[in-house]
């Protein structure tokens, strides 16, 4: 299978991939909704209970570490074009290769380590 064709199937699985899970995220808080107006219809007075049962939102923080990801695969690809064919062995690519964990994973790592000193100093300030 030629490159171009193998990084367009893996372009268009991620794609489908996401768009299903957001399928399935639109679907489920449609459901919620449509139970609580059921409710609310109904019976108004144990409205109040079942809202207490749904689970709380999640906070949206990982928005930061996308972003940080993309930029570290960003560098990353910049520096495995770089190392590719340098010196003609096959021992380029396995550098490039390890490009992409070795940023992406120093980058998440950062980010915790520059969150827990912003944590441990909202601590000490209070």
């Amino acid at each position: 299978m030629p490159t171009t064709e193998m990084i367009l199937a893996v372009a268009m699985v991620a794609a489908v991939a996401l768009v299903i899970i957001h399928l399935l995220r639109l679907v489920s808080t449609g459901i919620r909704h449509k139970t609580l107006r059921r409710v609310i219809e109904t019976n108004p007075e144990s409205a109040e209970r079942l809202i207490e049962q749904f689970p709380e939102p999640v906070a949206q923080s990982s928005d930061d570490r996308i972003g940080i990801i993309l930029v570290a695969i960003g560098v990353a690809m910049i520096g495995a074009s770089m190392t590719a064919g340098a010196t003609g062995g096959w021992t380029d690519y396995g550098v490039g290769g390890a490009l992409f964990p070795l940023l992406v994973g120093g980058a998440l790592w950062l980010r915790h380590v520059m969150a827990e000193r912003a944590r441990r100093r909202r601590e000490q300030g209070q």
